[in-house]
């Protein structure tokens, strides 16, 4: 037991030492991106997003790529002089003797919770905690299966409507489309084949315009491959979940990408922002009951984040 507490020890100085560098460096990459993406405010959304996923992307690779700098406070505590008594001679026998086998003995060395430095504790309680957090995105992860399973197929003159638009956007292969009793916002999941998930009441409800408007939006997150990308800022806030640049890159991400999705969807409606602004405002109020889907974790399941979650007091603007 002793050389594992040793290994842990040794391998929690290296993990804090890892870190502080993260810590400090990924928070000046941040804050030049911040700078940046504030003189681009009129440029486009896909522009500032992009920015911002570096962010997410350092935040990942930044533990294969710190610059070193030593701290003294982080510094392995020296080792303990061993005092070792000198060795006495003692006179040889030469007499015969008769020689036994001696049991070999059971004791280990003993060993307390002393011993675990503190590092060492923080290392543990860090993985313990992105532990959870996998377990937590499993958990969602069942959740949407189980509410995929229980949609079904929507109506033909939806699907026609869903491919007419996948076509106005250039979409290879439009997803597949699946109607849910539960009233929920509309989102697409699934990165191999994704899929569209209309809430019932929602597509009874909108007219056919908006419901092309909210179509488009959905799959403009295919189109720009969200499902995909949408990955990076949530598995960099599982992982520095104490960061708070980890925090606040997935959440510009994540509002960048809904931006540059309403361009996409204002672009290929016609339509102005004032009246696209009125199609969100229904839409969030149609998904009235809380959702699975309204939060973060879900949001990296299917890489886009629901239209009830969209900041619907920020109106929507044209680049």
């Amino acid at each position: 037991m002793l050389w594992a507490i040793e290994a842990l020890n040794r391998w929690s100085v290296e993990w804090a030492a890892l870190v502080v560098a993260l810590v400090w460096q990924s928070t000046l990459v941040a804050a030049l991106v911040a700078f940046v993406a504030y003189l681009l405010r009129r440029s486009s959304p896909a522009a500032r997003y992009w920015l911002w996923q570096i962010v997410a992307i350092k935040l990942l690779m930044l533990p294969f790529w710190t610059w070193s700098v030593p701290l003294p406070w982080l510094a392995a505590e020296p080792a303990r002089p061993i005092l070792v008594a000198p060795a006495t001679v003692e006179p040889i026998d030469i007499a015969p003797r008769q020689v036994t086998a001696s049991a070999p003995s059971d004791r280990q060395p003993a060993w307390t919770l002393d011993q675990i430095g503190w590092r060492a504790w923080l290392l543990l309680g860090w993985a313990a905690v992105v532990a959870a957090q996998v377990v937590r995105l499993a958990v969602q992860h069942h959740r949407l299966s189980r509410l995929l399973k229980a949609s079904t197929p929507a109506p033909d003159e939806l699907i026609a409507t869903v491919r007419g638009v996948a076509e106005r956007l250039q979409l290879k292969r439009p997803p597949a489309v699946l109607i849910t009793d539960i009233d929920c916002s509309p989102f697409v999941c699934g990165i191999v084949r994704p899929k569209l998930v209309l809430s019932r009441s929602l597509a009874a409800s909108l007219p056919s315009a908006e419901l092309c408007e909210i179509v488009a939006h959905e799959l403009a997150h295919v189109r720009r491959h969200d499902l995909v990308w949408g990955w990076i800022p949530e598995l960099a806030r599982v992982l520095w979940f104490f960061h708070p640049v980890a925090h606040w890159a997935a959440y510009r991400v994540r509002l960048e990408r809904e931006l540059a999705c309403d361009q996409w969807a204002m672009a290929q409606s016609g339509r102005s922002p004032a009246e696209y602004a009125e199609t969100l405002v229904r839409v969030i109020s149609a998904a009235s009951q809380p959702s699975i889907f309204r939060t973060s974790a879900a949001a990296s399941l299917d890489g886009n984040t629901p239209l009830a979650d969209k900041p619907a007091a920020r109106k929507p603007t044209t680049q």
